[in-house]
């Protein structure tokens, strides 16, 4: 398993705009389709004002990969860039981390899911 990371740059008070672009083109519902793609999340930043962040979780980096060579990826960006502070390439892809140990909750508690040896990035 892995995590997908992207932080964005956001000008000032465009938390709320950027969500509902975000929901207005399905960006995440879009993602969501690919096979291996567990979960989504958008989220602001609790630390550093201005800062959000899409973090997902797939089966392995080969999902990953299906989204970003995904022909809908780019939908919504046009409008996407118009929040950003910064320079932001909307093809770039985000940081990938590998899952080493994970606990879920279930029904009985917190139960560990698995734990993965570390992997190197091809």
């Amino acid at each position: 398993m892995i995590l997908s990371h992207l932080t964005f740059e956001l000008v000032p008070g465009s938390f709320d705009a950027l969500a509902a672009a975000f929901r207005r083109h399905r960006i995440l519902e879009r993602a969501i389709q690919v096979e291996g793609c567990r979960s989504l999340y958008l989220t602001a930043d609790a630390v550093h004002e201005g800062r959000a962040h899409v973090v997902g979780v797939w089966d392995e980096e080969i999902a990953y990969q299906r989204w970003l060579d995904h022909p809908e990826r780019g939908v919504g960006s046009a409008d996407l860039l118009a929040f950003m502070s910064d320079t932001w390439d909307p093809s770039a892809p985000g940081e990938v981390w590998n899952v080493l140990h994970t606990v879920e909750a279930t029904g009985a508690g917190l139960q560990p899911s698995g734990t993965r040896e570390k992997r190197a990035r091809q």
